[in-house]
């Protein structure tokens, strides 16, 4: 039994974070590097579908959308936030035992581990968030884009062509999307002594760092549209467009 003083400590301690010596220098260039590439790369497409009127249209303000979730993302480190009020309020009723948390940056489940108590209804209710936010989601994706493709593929080719170029970015953004954030839930179930911390990082880190660089790369380098307006954009500059 712990004792009182143990119960609910008023903080945790991140246990990835180490003192890598004189690397913590390469470490942190490196970090930052990949944050400004971030930042840049997303304010582009912005940027672009905001100065260029002929890219006001919904799927463009959407991809646009999906850049300033990716700069909110990264830029606040803490994308495991977002659960239900309910996934809230059960982990916040659970008397914790540690403050020990194996992980780069606080989130449910760790936080959960650390319980005195049974927390089976805490189990069921991430059980149940991960179908209903992952897997439910990428069958019905995949499974409406397979129809589309369906029905492409019975017109020309430079029909299927056409249809193939729109589909395949948002494809290949949601599965990245879906597989991030799939690695990122199944990292915070293994214990502490059970993952090499260095493919703790590795994982922890894929989920902030590559949506929020793939959504720029396929949208901007896979639509002609937006390509188009980024490179026309980078030769003269935005203000020779206005």
């Amino acid at each position: 039994m712990k004792s009182n003083s143990s119960l609910n400590p008023p903080y945790f301690q991140l246990t990835l974070f180490a003192d890598f010596g004189p690397l913590r220098y390469l470490f942190f260039i490196l970090c930052l590097f990949i944050y400004v590439t971030i930042v840049s790369a997303n304010m582009v497409i912005i940027l672009a579908v905001f100065l260029e009127k002929s890219l006001h249209q919904p799927m463009y303000i959407f991809i646009s959308c999906l850049c300033v979730n990716s700069l909110y993302g990264s830029a606040g480190f803490f994308p495991s936030v977002y659960y239900w009020l309910l996934i809230l309020y059960l982990t916040v009723r659970l008397p914790l035992c540690g403050n020990k948390l194996n992980r780069m940056f606080c989130s449910n489940w760790p936080v959960v581990q650390l319980s005195c108590v049974d927390t089976t209804p805490n189990n069921i209710a991430g059980q149940f968030l991960l179908v209903t936010t992952i897997f439910i989601p990428v069958f019905f994706v995949l499974y409406t884009y397979l129809r589309i493709l369906l029905v492409c593929s019975r017109r020309s080719s430079e029909f299927r062509g056409k249809a193939l170029q729109t589909c395949l970015p948002h494809i290949i953004s949601f599965l990245t999307y879906s597989i991030s954030l799939f690695l990122e839930v199944s990292l915070t179930r293994f214990e502490a002594d059970q993952l090499n911390p260095s493919i703790a990082v590795i994982l922890s880190l894929a989920y902030l760092i590559i949506p929020p660089l793939n959504n720029p790369i396929v949208y901007g380098l896979g639509l002609p549209q937006i390509k188009g307006v980024v490179l026309r954009f980078l030769k003269k500059g935005p203000a020779a467009e206005i």
